[in-house]
């Protein structure tokens, strides 16, 4: 099993320093990952941004990327609200990109040409050798990105959107439990699989793979997530 790194996906910026904003989030979202703030919690900015020792803007960032992800609710008059990450909360991130990704994929295959195909393959390629040197890092990364990258050429930019919903909460997940063994194989089948797919223009089977790839996702970190409770 590949294990935890020492940084989470995509937490540097482009100079290669997170910014203030990134490690609220990645502090934040650790907290509630970790129960450290449970569930049902009531939060302001004031009482988070004494806890992090940082100003209240970034604070306010935070709260608006997490409230994106589904794990903090927001009212006008209630402030904010930690809710439940658990089985049912995954199942719910999965089921929405279950059915948004099958059908980006499908458009995907529809529209790629030679040039998109040799950029997905560029990516399958970098993400099966991340797993071979066992880089989690680069694998929650480079996974990612292969998803971005099917969207871009499905050229829908509100299903695009959609699916980045929960993304940085189950990318934090996944470098705290990790993959089994035979998930990351069956990830770099699965990846082929779906870029073989595209390149015949296959729309049917791209759809396919690509929900099964979603469902074969969720459950075995529903399954990660028992075995740590």
């Amino acid at each position: 099993m590949i294990k935890r790194g020492k940084r989470g996906a995509g937490a540097e910026g482009p100079a290669g320093a997170a910014t203030t904003a990134d490690r609220v989030q990645d502090r934040l979202r650790g907290d509630i990952l970790s129960g450290a703030l449970k569930p049902g919690a009531r939060i302001t900015v004031e009482e988070l941004a004494a806890r992090y020792d940082v100003s209240q803007m970034p604070v306010r960032e935070a709260i608006r990327v997490l409230s994106g992800e589904g794990v903090i609710e927001t009212s006008p008059h209630r402030g904010a609200r930690i809710v439940a990450v658990d089985a049912a909360f995954i199942r719910n991130v999965y089921d929405m990109r279950e059915a948004l990704e099958g059908m980006l994929a499908e458009r995907c295959a529809e529209r790629a040409g030679k040039a998109d195909v040799a950029r997905l393959r560029a990516l399958i390629a970098a993400h099966a050798a991340a797993v071979e040197r066992s880089d989690l890092g680069q694998v929650v990364l480079l996974d990612r990105q292969l998803h971005l990258l099917v969207a871009e050429i499905a050229a829908n930019p509100l299903a695009c959107r959609a699916i980045t919903i929960g993304r940085g909460l189950i990318e934090a997940l996944r470098m705290r439990t990790g993959f089994s063994a035979p998930r990351l194989a069956r990830i770099v089948h699965e990846h082929e699989a779906l870029v073989r797919a595209v390149e015949a223009r296959d729309s049917r089977t791209a759809g396919l793979v690509a929900r099964l790839h979603v469902v074969g996702a969720r459950d075995d970190l529903v399954q990660a997530l028992a075995a740590e409770s």
